[in-house]
């Protein structure tokens, strides 16, 4: 018989949660001070927890590091798939998987700038991630070249295509401010139509519009109405 029949996480399943948990807030903090300037006592005051109770769950700072790439990559990889499943074609399956990738990432993450910053990761750390990083890319060429048969790409380069669209969204946190006007969704919505209508072969009115009635990103955002 298994104890709570099952209802209650494991140990390890408890453990992996809260690993989650620091892994993500640790994005945070590495995305407002950089990799260089951020220390363990610093992630650890965020969480309210002591250094001591950090070790639990990483190694050290370059641990959380490597977790942060993994996790983006995760994240990436399942929000892709969402778009393969849900995708009428190759173009439709780049802008739902990357649009929810982006939503989560300036919603509740900060590591599309620790993607640019492979560099801070200690050597021999760096190479596992570089390949997930090139598998993920080649899976997004895939479904670029599948829009370029099916008439929904422009016939581009798709490497060239994927590396556009990348280096556009990784960028986003640099400048995107969760006190700003725009929600994570207007965003990420916003900007996936703006990189995708380089290669689109016909860019929808719809995605156009979205920009004419989104607030200025300059005015302030209104408080919701309880």
């Amino acid at each position: 018989m298994t104890r709570w029949a099952n209802a209650l996480p494991s140990r390890a399943e408890q453990s992996d949660m809260k690993r989650k948990a620091i892994i993500r807030e640790a994005a945070r903090v590495f995305n407002k001070r950089g990799s260089h300037g951020t220390t363990l006592d610093d992630v650890a005051d965020r969480l309210g927890v002591t250094k001591a109770a950090l070790y639990r769950y990483v190694d050290n700072k370059n641990d959380l590091l490597v977790g942060c790439h993994e996790e983006a990559m995760d994240i990436a990889n399942e929000q892709l798939g969402i778009g393969e499943r849900e995708g009428r074609n190759g173009l439709e399956k780049i802008r739902i998987g990357m649009a929810g990738y982006l939503r989560i990432m300036i919603g509740d993450m900060g590591v599309p700038v620790l993607v640019l910053e492979e560099n801070a990761l200690a050597e021999g750390t760096a190479g596992p991630i570089i390949a997930l990083r090139d598998a993920f890319e080649k899976r997004l060429r895939g479904l670029v070249e599948e829009g370029i048969r099916d008439g929904s790409i422009l016939p581009v380069n798709p490497k060239l295509a994927v590396f556009m669209l990348l280096g556009a969204l990784n960028w986003v946190t640099k400048w995107y401010s969760p006190e700003g006007a725009w929600t994570p969704e207007q965003a990420s919505s916003a900007m996936i139509e703006l990189a995708t209508r380089a290669f689109a072969a016909e860019p929808d009115a719809l995605a156009s519009e979205l920009h004419r009635s989104i607030t200025p990103f300059n005015a302030p955002r209104q408080k919701r109405k309880r």
